[in-house]
């Protein structure tokens, strides 16, 4: 069995289909895969009939952000239910964050000079509106040459185009998963940049709150970094994940599927999600 937990469509800011996604996910020859968009569960009926064509298991997933200490947080909810109303309720809510956020950078641009709102929703294709779709819209009009120079000049704290956010809590974000018969996982815990000491912290709190599960392997992790989030996993007793964090075909550093297996020593997040 080939696990990737942890993917996008074009449901949130991916660039695939969820049938594109599955498509991709049997020619890379895994067998088991979350689709985990950003705050919506709306690709999972297109990726559930597609994985039903690709004869692979398809694993309901979400991606919800989250606030801990003023850090900002991406948690993963794995083998949800999606018509728990707890947490169609919670994504409605941080849906509204965003929508409310996208209002507010498309009027911060345009104080700057910058038009970006008919760019933007041509791109959205009934996704919730990320940041990324921002960045896009930017190289689109010719103000970045890529997206990571937008991200630089622009959508940062102190450039055009940042908004502040108010997450919900990670304990409120854990009840949702929770609540909905699912098994929540940190994602890429080292994308946040936090010391030993306060990645420690992190997994001591985020535990009590249901936190159970800590991604141990993505796309981007060498081996020493691996096996660095294995040790801790298995101090705290945390299941292991494994997810490439995939999004486009044009970020090699993200392979569908490219992720490293997790160490033996991890008890994998799968033993406890109904998978065949």
């Amino acid at each position: 069995m080939k696990f990737d937990l942890h993917c996008h469509s074009y449901y949130s800011d991916g660039q695939l289909s969820p049938a594109e996604l599955l498509a991709l996910a049997k020619e890379v020859g895994i067998t088991h895969l979350a689709l985990t968009d950003h705050d919506t569960l709306n690709g999972l009926p297109d990726a559930a009939a597609a994985a039903q064509q690709q004869q692979l298991h398809l694993i309901n997933g979400v991606e919800l952000s989250c606030s801990w200490n003023g850090q900002l947080l991406h948690v993963l909810g794995l083998g949800v239910d999606p018509k728990n109303p707890e947490l169609i309720a919670g994504i409605e809510r941080n849906t509204e964050l965003r929508l409310s956020r996208a209002k507010a950078m498309v009027e911060d641009f345009s104080r700057h000079g910058i038009e970006l709102e008919e760019e933007v929703n041509g791109l959205l294709n009934g996704a919730v509106p990320t940041r990324p779709h921002f960045a896009e819209a930017l190289v689109n009009l010719g103000y970045a040459k890529n997206k990571n120079q937008a991200f630089k000049r622009y959508l940062v704290r102190g450039k055009p185009g940042f908004i502040p956010m108010q997450w919900p809590l990670l304990q409120e974000v854990a009840e949702w998963i929770v609540g909905a018969s699912g098994t929540a996982v940190l994602a890429h815990p080292l994308r946040y940049k936090l010391t030993r000491t306060k990645l420690v912290r992190l997994i001591e709190e985020m535990q009590e709150a249901g936190v159970r599960a800590m991604e141990v392997s993505s796309a981007n992790l060498d081996l020493q970094q691996v096996k660095m989030l294995a040790d801790l996993a298995v101090q705290h007793k945390l299941l292991g994940s494994v997810g490439s964090d995939f999004h486009a075909l044009d970020q090699p550093w993200a392979r569908l599927g490219g992720a490293r297996d997790i160490p033996e020593t991890v008890t994998p997040v799968w033993s406890e999600l109904a998978v065949a």
